[in-house]
């Protein structure tokens, strides 16, 4: 009998024998072919097919953020926006101990709610009935089904509990199918996330890390942490209330290191310098919390360019925020003299890193081609005077120069 709406169709997958023997077959030929569909359609119908193929590819694109992914019920703009494990678990961690309950406002296909289910009861909020009960799903999956609670609803119409914390992810594709940075183009709007300190005791609500949250969010009143993961910033977390610990913070994982503008200064610029022996190619987190200069100050290194963000020092500093580099040489930016610099050295593949240049390092890498010898790491920079190269060997955490 056909279902109605593209979510009755995914249900119907999800629930029944027969959809769940359809997924089955699906998710054997990830490549579908005519003759693929032609059987398929022999179990279902062409809309319970369609269901089963999204579901299918939602599950091998999941993998990516959920460890369980083999398992849940994903939607593709949900599962884009979806917390990723690693960064949900994080923001979870303040949470834990602090309240008994969290409302998770916008809750989507329900990663921060699993994650919040931890240690807390948490109400998970959406206005889609479909994405509510994807999030029940999921969390069955992690089997924390019975400490998550789903409401269909507007998150605006929401009465937080007395005493509950808030976690929200505001819907951020509402104009177009790509995500805005436009914090008054989400939904609900930036009027209704400043309201939420008055609302609950704490809490946290995620934005983009490309938006202006500097403009938006007063720091008096709440504190941004910008996390990365595996060398990519995820996402911008503004803590409120009882939540919020300082004015910025970064935070880099799966190493669990943070610096915040507790360690050092926030406003204050270190110096622009020589090459010295070692340079730096700090984390994202790090220079989009504005948070870069007073942790190069702290730690005695400088900028070798104005305006771009590599540092340089003396020693090698051991943090994770860093990826360091042991200079081999410094050259005016000129390819064939940097091809001729890399002879003599003896090096081969090359790993390069560009900031405040034209050059793209795949054509770096095109043009280099053919040269043989040990790897080595080419950073080009720009920024205020004359670009220039640097020659490095990359130092690993376990290298003796540390």
């Amino acid at each position: 009998m056909r279902t109605v709406g593209e979510g009755d169709d995914e249900f119907w997958v999800m629930t029944t024998e027969p959809g769940q023997h359809l997924l089955a077959e699906v998710v054997l030929s990830p490549v579908a072919g005519p003759g693929d569909l032609t059987r398929w359609r022999i179990l279902a119908s062409r809309e319970q097919v369609a269901a089963a193929i999204r579901i299918a590819e939602g599950r091998r694109r999941g993998a990516v953020k959920f460890t369980r992914a083999e398992r849940m019920w994903f939607e593709r703009t949900g599962l884009e926006q979806a917390t990723s494990q690693p960064v949900a678990r994080h923001k979870a961690e303040r949470f834990a101990g602090r309240t008994d309950t969290a409302v998770d406002l916008c809750c989507g296909i329900g990663g921060d709610a699993i994650a919040l289910a931890a240690w807390l009861d948490v109400l998970a909020v959406d206005l889609d009935r479909t994405m509510c009960r994807r999030a029940r799903w999921n969390a069955r999956v992690y089997d924390v089904g019975d400490r998550v609670a789903t409401v269909q609803g507007r998150a605006e119409s929401i009465r937080v509990p007395k005493g509950a914390w808030v976690h929200i992810d505001p819907d951020r594709r509402l104009k177009s199918l790509s995500q805005t940075k436009r914090l008054d183009e989400y939904q609900p709007g930036h009027d209704f996330l400043l309201r939420l300190p008055a609302m609950a005791t704490g809490g946290a609500i995620k934005v983009s890390p490309a938006s202006d949250f500097d403009s938006h969010f007063p720091r008096e009143q709440f504190e941004v942490e910008l996390v990365s993961l595996r060398g990519e910033c995820k996402e911008a977390t503004v803590w409120f209330g009882e939540a919020r610990t300082c004015v910025r913070r970064a935070t880099k994982l799966p190493e669990e290191e943070s610096w915040t503008d507790r360690d050092g200064p926030l406003d204050e610029y270190c110096a622009v310098g020589d090459v010295r022996r070692f340079v730096f190619d700090p984390d994202p987190a790090l220079i989009r919390s504005g948070l870069l200069d007073g942790f190069a100050i702290k730690h005695g290194l400088t900028r070798y360019a104005a305006g771009i963000d590599y540092l340089t020092g003396s020693n090698c500093v051991d943090s994770s925020f860093l990826a360091a580099f042991e200079v081999l040489a410094v050259l005016p930016l000129d390819l064939k003299r940097i091809r001729r610099e890399l002879g003599v050295l003896g090096i081969g593949s090359l790993e390069v890193k560009t900031r405040g240049v034209d050059h793209k390092p795949e054509e770096i890498r095109e043009w280099l081609r053919g040269i043989a010898g040990v790897p080595a790491t080419l950073l080009l920079s720009g920024g205020q005077g004359p670009a220039r190269a640097v020659i490095a060997r990359r130092v690993e955490r376990d290298d003796p120069v540390l």
